[in-house]
């Protein structure tokens, strides 16, 4: 899911970088050309998987997955790099995409099925090791960072008793330390793959510390790595169990987060940023209607754009509820909500921009007003205007929801009450800022008003574009196909796969084919005016 790592980045995973680093093997390079060298050490370990997997034998293909991302991807310090240069989201992605392979082989899906769910990880990975190489960088240049970025808070399945889940990857990691005291050490490496795949990261635990503790989420990964790293070099069965003992306490301390027994404050920033990030874009399009609708003295339909988004608000919620219902939250159909909602967004807001940008000379809206407003709010200019404040409060809202769920996963009163308190706080300033920004639009001319309002929809119409492709392309629906010289840019949702970018493209020409047709039509009514002169 999506810009929430922008709300909670903190600075704290460097911490579990350099963690990774210590328990990671030496590199053998410390050159950008590393990581291609890392993609193809993982794609190696999964053909062995998918072979594995169709000469039926499911519990090696599962660990060799497991091989794949503790003994590669992690240990040569790849999602270290695609999580600090590329971004936390991207890293979430590639993770998901490892335990997804190793569920549907627990699942008995069929092999081709399988087949394709690696080969496309493959491609997730090639691509990202390109651009890694672009930016040039190297496990060195990561260790010399000072500043992390954090992961990004995931609307991921309520952890209703982590206290119990915790207690349930205890025993699960002391067996790990009796498999590997019998000198079981295949078995060892297997179960603690299992624990990390199917209890702390499938069952919502990692999502939701990452959501509050992103420094401890890292803390807790560099502790599997570490015990696995341990495991495979041999190492005395005393220094396993003291590694699986400082990772069940990590655990227990990112549990006792959850449960509010600490990080009041932190609980309290949390819940302040989340509301005014993700409400800010949707008090933008709210704000620029309203004032339209003041701007040309139908003050009285106002209450349209405010009923249309309290309406979001409360479609919002109730989605939020049936997505939990029928879909039990899951990443990838959250994406696909999310896709869809910003694509139908993007539709609504580039025929508002074009339908402001026509009004934008005073003499021609003067005309407007006199002869055709009353008819065009009460069809389809009206219907516009609901439709573009209902979808920029929805797809906030929506998203909102699901992230404060995540906050109030597991909480007790204290931390609870914290973060709702944050969350009032942050509304109230983001009532401020639209009575602010309402006021400032009041005292504008029109012509600069309509022609600033209409650029910043054409603007988030662009947003949108990008984004919504990459939400699908995350949950599926909408393939990638990489354009690694294309940067990734959030501030104009511009991402590196021809997909998304083509989309963007369609925008532009058509923004330029609407200007065009604005100019030419701008021209014949000065020619007519000077001809009747």
């Amino acid at each position: 899911m999506s810009r929430a790592a922008r709300v909670l980045s903190g600075s704290g995973v460097a911490v579990g970088l350099l963690l990774v680093a210590v328990v990671a093997p030496a590199a053998p390079d410390a050159s950008p050309a590393l990581w291609p060298d890392v993609v193809r050490e993982v794609s190696g370990v999964l053909e062995r998987a998918a072979k594995a997997y169709e000469a039926n034998d499911p519990k090696g293909a599962q660990e060799l997955v497991g091989e794949a991302y503790f003994g590669a991807f992690e240990e040569r310090g790849m999602e270290a790099a695609v999580r600090r240069e590329i971004s936390a989201r991207r890293a979430r992605d590639l993770e998901k995409m490892f335990g997804e392979i190793r569920r549907a082989i627990g699942t008995g899906e069929p092999a081709p099925g399988v087949r394709r769910r690696i080969t496309t990880l493959r491609e997730a990975l090639d691509e990202d090791a390109r651009e890694l190489v672009r930016v040039g960088a190297t496990a060195t240049s990561l260790a010399e960072k000072e500043d992390g970025v954090g992961p990004e808070p995931e609307a991921a399945p309520r952890v209703v008793a982590a206290k119990a889940l915790t207690t349930q990857i205890a025993a699960r990691l002391d067996e790990v330390r009796a498999r590997h005291r019998a000198g079981d050490r295949e078995g060892a490496k297997a179960l603690l793959a299992s624990t990390y795949f199917d209890l702390f990261e499938g069952q919502g635990l990692e999502a939701a510390v990452a959501a509050r503790a992103p420094r401890q989420k890292a803390e807790i990964e560099a502790g599997f790595v570490s015990v696995r790293g341990l495991i495979v070099a041999g190492k005395p069965a005393e220094s396993v169990a003291e590694a699986l003992e400082a990772l069940k306490a990590r655990i227990r301390d990112a549990t006792a987060l959850l449960d509010g027994e600490r990080g009041r404050w932190g609980a309290f920033f949390n819940g302040l940023i989340l509301i005014v990030r993700e409400g800010f874009e949707a008090i933008l399009i709210v704000t620029a209607l309203a004032a339209y609708l003041l701007k040309s003295g139908h003050a009285d339909k106002v209450g349209v754009v405010y009923r249309a988004s309290l309406v979001a608000l409360a479609a919002s919620a109730l989605t939020a509820v049936a997505i939990r219902t029928l879909f039990t939250l899951s990443p990838r159909h959250q994406e696909t909500l999310e896709g869809a909602a910003m694509l139908l967004a993007t539709a609504v807001l580039f025929y508002v921009s074009y339908w402001l940008t026509s009004k934008a000379e005073a003499d021609r809206w003067q005309r407007y007003v006199r002869t055709r407003i009353q008819a065009a709010l009460g069809t389809g200019s009206l219907v516009a205007l609901w439709s573009a404040a209902f979808l920029a409060v929805y797809r906030e809202g929506a998203e909102t929801v699901l992230f404060y769920e995540a906050l109030l996963a597991g909480s007790g009163p204290a931390e609870r009450a914290a973060v709702l308190a944050g969350f009032g706080v942050g509304s109230l300033a983001l009532v401020l800022v639209f009575f602010v920004l309402r006021s400032g639009a009041l005292h504008i001319p029109i012509r600069p008003f309509f022609t600033v309002t209409s650029a910043l929809l054409y603007y988030l119409a662009f947003v949108f574009a990008g984004r919504g492709i990459q939400e699908l392309q995350g949950s599926g629906v909408v393939g990638a196909t990489p354009a690694p010289w294309i940067p990734t840019w959030e501030l104009l949702g511009l991402y590196p796969t021809w997909e998304s970018v083509g989309l963007q493209v369609v925008l532009v020409v058509a923004a330029a084919g609407a200007l065009v047709h604005l100019l030419w039509r701008r021209g014949r009514r000065v020619g007519a005016e000077v001809a009747h002169s």
